[in-house]
Parts: C-alpha cells; structure tokens; sequence
C-alpha cells in the first residue's frame, strides 16, 4: 500500500472512469428504444440510473480530493460515442439483429472496468481518506450489474443471428 498517493494520477485515475461512465450511460439511454431490446428497456433505464448516481460519486469523491476532472474529456466521450453509431453492420435501412446483443457487451465490459476501478479506490481508500465500506458496496452493486446485464443479454442472445428477429424502429409520431 502506497503512503505517498499522487493526486494529479488519481485526478487523470478518476477522470477516466467518469469519461468512460458518461459513454456508458450515453449508450443506455440510446438503447432503452431499440428494437430488440424493447423486452429489457425498464432494466436498461434502472442500470442507467445507477451508473448515473455513480458517476455523480465520482465527481463528488473528485471535489472531496479537491480534485476537478476535466468536463472535455466527457463531452469527447459522448462524441466518441456517437462516432462509434456509425459502425457498418451490413445492412443501410434496417436494424441488425447483432447489434441489441453488441451493445449490451459493450455495457458489460464498461461495468467490469467501473468494478475494477472502485477496487483500485478501494486499495488506496485509507490514503485518500475515502469510505471504504461504502466503495465495497459500489464493487458489489458492480457485480450485481453485470449478472443483470448479463440476463439481457441471454434474453437477446437467441436472436443474434436472425435476420427477422429485430424489426426497424417504429416512427413515434
């Protein structure tokens, strides 16, 4: 255990995990109307609600460190996001079936490197004067996540090679 903890690399530390929770959460809202995952939409808007008032930890842990993550780098991981929208997937017109299930690994794997990173908090809890109890909870509510996420995706994984299981989003007017 470090007794020395330099707060310009917690700062940059912090600051990485609040840009990749914005894509994230960026992400689950996007998804909460697609087709193929109409099924699993109210478990979408609970996870991103979670990860919403996690990321609000983050930066209230930043302001406690006297810390001040960069606004920039999330604004460039929401557009980075978008970008990401724009991979080909065979098809111009219609939904693929591959993406309901790509898109919740996606998730998955941003859930397991927000676990990774509150246990990186929680090795240096007692240095940074951090609730380490509190940080166990959050690894837990991690893990529970992604056997929820999970469950998504076993709900939609069926249907990932179908070319009739996603139909196109209807017009919402």
């Amino acid at each position: 255990m470090a007794t020395t903890v330099d707060l310009g690399l917690v700062e940059t530390y912090v600051e990485d995990h609040v840009t990749g929770a914005t894509g994230i959460i960026e992400r689950l809202g996007r998804m909460q109307g697609a087709p193929g995952l109409v099924g699993v939409a109210d478990d979408l808007a609970r996870l991103r609600a979670e990860l919403v008032e996690e990321r609000a930890l983050h930066l209230a842990t930043a302001r406690d460190l006297g810390l001040a993550p960069s606004r920039s780098k999330r604004v460039l991981a929401a557009v980075a996001e978008r970008a990401a929208r724009l991979k080909p997937n065979r098809r111009l017109r219609t939904p693929s079936p591959l993406t309901p299930l790509l898109e919740l690994e996606i998730v998955r794997s941003g859930i397991e490197g927000k676990r990774l990173g509150w246990l990186t908090l929680r090795a240096h809890a007692d240095d940074l004067g951090l609730d380490g109890p509190r940080i166990d909870g959050l690894v837990e509510r991690s893990r529970d996540q992604a056997v929820r996420v999970e469950a998504m995706a076993a709900h939609v994984r069926g249907g990932a090679f179908d070319p009739t299981s996603v139909q196109p989003r209807r017009d919402r007017s």
